[in-house]
């Protein structure tokens, strides 16, 4: 559903539940979520929310985490959600961080998936490396659906379920070049290493073993510094689980949610 600030939602389930956000990666958008909008409906308000740009989200001319947080807040306001548990993936993770240290209060609990506390100093040598590889392709005219093939394969851990790579696939197509480069500009600012003691509430880090793009063992460092975090490594798995190995992921969620 298109709301009247300009966000778009995917909704499932009873809207007197308590509500379960996702919120996507850099390089796919809400529908990606479709299994997990749909499994946990039975006991949630379950949303997607497609940040500017994605899907029929809107677009936004300044990029920043903090203009995002605001338009995400934006469109739980018109939802009606105060408060609500949250799942984060990668670059959804970045701004469900930046929420948590702005907005404390919104989130009853989250979960910090395949996502990062830091991305380094925008100006550094890394980040303009990770940059000029990331757009080289599209500078010569390709499209993120001409690359989702690679950029899935990349991503991926041992022995994907093919359905939901082709979910992947079909969610990457849909994302416009200049929204993933203004995504990817946005995501190389972030550091929010020094708040991460001030995160509150019940706290999920998951990663996946065959993760290269957040690595396991940053992301275990990244959940010792959070206080009474839970940290879980999905064997074999890279860095698309709710995709990979939807089950799996699936009972991991659900096993983090039956202990609040």
């Amino acid at each position: 559903m298109k709301l009247k600030c300009g966000s778009e939602c995917l909704q499932e389930g009873d809207q007197r539940n308590p509500a379960l956000v996702f919120l996507h990666g850099v390089g796919t958008e809400a529908s990606y979520w479709q299994v997990q909008l749909k499994k946990f409906s039975s006991r949630f308000r379950t949303i997607a929310w497609n940040a500017p740009g994605y899907g029929d989200s809107n677009p936004i001319s300044r990029f920043t985490f903090k203009a995002l947080v605001k338009r995400l807040e934006r469109a739980l306001d018109e939802l009606k959600v105060s408060k609500a548990f949250f799942v984060g993936h990668s670059f959804g993770g970045m701004i469900l961080q930046e929420l948590a240290v702005l907005h404390p209060e919104r989130i009853a609990g989250m979960v910090l998936y395949s996502t990062s506390s830091a991305f380094g100093k925008a100006d550094g040598t890394w980040q303009k490396e990770f940059l000029r590889k990331r757009l080289a392709p599209m500078q010569k005219g390709k499209t993120l659906k001409d690359l989702a093939p690679i950029i899935l394969r990349e991503l991926t851990g041992d022995s994907p379920d093919q359905a939901g790579i082709l979910l992947g696939l079909e969610s990457t197509h849909k994302i416009p070049n200049k929204v993933y480069e203004q995504a990817l500009r946005c995501i190389v600012t972030f550091d929010q290493r020094s708040n991460l003691e001030k995160l509150k509430g019940p706290v999920l880090v998951l990663s996946g073993e065959k993760d290269l793009n957040a690595p396991p063992a940053m992301m275990q460092k990244m959940a010792s510094r959070i206080p009474n975090a839970n940290y879980v490594c999905l064997q074999g798995i890279g860095h698309l689980a709710n995709l990979e190995c939807p089950g799996v992921f699936n009972r991991t969620l659900n096993d983090f949610f039956i202990s609040l």
